[in-house]
C-alpha cells in the first residue's frame, strides 16, 4: 500500500509544515501554531486507533477521502467535538495536504479531493451583547487592595481600552509602553508580526503609570514583559491560562445577584466589547478596523 519514499516524503512534509512554513511563512502565533500541532496530532492518532497505521505504513492513501469523513465523524461521534471544532480540524488537514501537493506533486489528487469535503452546517449563535454596565461590573468586582489586584486591574483595563488580543498584551514589554509623550501609546505586535500604534485615553495612561510605578520600580529593562507572574521574574511571561482563570473568577463575583450569569465571558470578549463600544460611540468601521489589527471585518 505504501512506499518507502512516501512514508519519507510524508514525515518530512509534516516537520517542514509545522516548523517551517505555519510559523515562517504563514507567521501564526504560538496559539495558532500549536492548535495546528494538535488538529494534526488528532488525525495520525486516528489513523493508528481506527486504521491500523503506523510510522512505517504512512502513505498518501492515508489521506483519501472516505477516511477523512470518517475522520470527521469520528470527531464528533468519539471524541464529542463542536461542528465548530470539526470544522476547525478539517481546515488544518486541507492546509496541510495543500502544502504537501506543493512539495510532491503524486499527492495533488489528495488535495483536491479533500477540497471537496463540505464543512459541517454550525447552529447560529445568539449574540450575547455585552454592555459597558457589564465591563464595569467586572472591573469592580477586582480587589484593587492586593497585589494581584492591582496587576489584574490594569490588564484587563488594557485589555478592554485598546481592544487587543489577550497574546498581544502578555507579550508587551516595556520599551512597547510610550507613556511620558503628548498622547500616550503602545507599540503592539499583532498577527503576522504587524506592529500597530495604539493610542491610549489619559485615564488609562494613568493607570498604567501607576503600576509601571509599582511593579518596575528600580532601573527595569527595556525588555522586561509589562505583566508578569506575581511571584516570578518580569523577564517571565504569563500565560492566557492564568488570566483566563483569574478572569473567570471575576466574572464569577461580577455575576452575583444577576438573573443572566455571564458564563461565556472569556479574554476575547472584551475585544468584542470593545469593538461594539466603539461602534455605538461614532466610530467609523474602517477605524475600527485599523484599531483592532484586522485585515477586514
Amino acid at each position: 500500500m505504501k512506499t518507502k519514499a512516501e512514508h519519507s516524503i510524508i514525515a518530512d512534509a509534516i516537520h517542514e509544515w509545522h516548523t517551517v512554513y505555519l510559523p515562517c511563512i504563514r507567521n501564526l502565533s504560538h496559539n495558532a501554531l500549536k492548535s495546528y500541532g494538535e488538529g494534526m496530532g488528532i488525525y495520525i492518532d486516528f489513523l493508528e486507533s481506527s486504521k491500523g497505521v503506523t510510522s512505517n505504513t504512512l502513505c498518501g492513501e492515508c489521506f483519501r477521502k472516505d477516511w477523512i469523513e470518517e475522520w470527521i465523524a469520528w470527531l464528533k461521534e468519539v471524541r464529542k467535538c463542536s461542528p465548530q471544532t470539526c470544522n476547525h480540524r478539517l481546515s488544518i488537514l486541507k492546509n496541510f495536504l495543500r502544502f504537501l501537493a506543493h512539495k510532491k506533486i503524486q499527492f495533488i489528487k489528495y488535495d483536491c479531493d479533500a477540497a471537496e469535503i463540505k464543512r459541517m452546517q454550525q447552529p447560529k449563535k445568539q449574540v450575547e451583547v455585552i454592555t459597558k454596565d457589564t465591563i464595569k461590573r467586572i472591573f469592580a468586582s477586582i480587589n484593587t487592595r492586593t497585589l494581584i489586584g492591582k496587576r489584574d486591574f490594569a490588564l484587563f483595563n488594557l485589555l478592554y481600552s485598546t481592544g487587543t488580543r489577550i497574546d498581544e498584551i502578555l507579550s508587551l514589554r516595556l520599551s512597547a509602553l510610550h507613556l511620558n509623550e503628548t498622547k500616550g501609546y503602545i507599540l503592539v505586535l499583532g498577527k503576522g508580526n504587524k506592529q500597530r500604534t495604539i493610542y491610549l485615553l489619559n485615564s488609562m495612561v494613568r493607570i498604567l503609570r501607576h503600576y509601571v510605578k509599582l511593579f518596575h520600580p528600580a532601573n527595569p529593562l527595556p525588555s522586561d514583559f509589562v505583566f508578569f507572574p506575581i511571584y516570578g521574574h518580569a523577564n517571565k511571561k504569563i500565560t492566557s491560562e492564568a488570566i483566563s482563570k483569574r478572569l473567570k473568577m471575576y466574572v464569577r463575583i461580577a455575576s452575583q445577584g444577576l438573573l443572566e450569569i455571564l458564563v461565556d465571558f472569556h479574554c476575547h470578549s472584551f475585544r468584542h466589547a470593545r469593538a461594539t463600544h466603539w461602534l455605538e460611540d461614532g466610530v467609523n468601521l474602517a477605524q475600527i478596523q485599523k484599531l483592532l489589527g484586522h485585515e477586514s471585518i
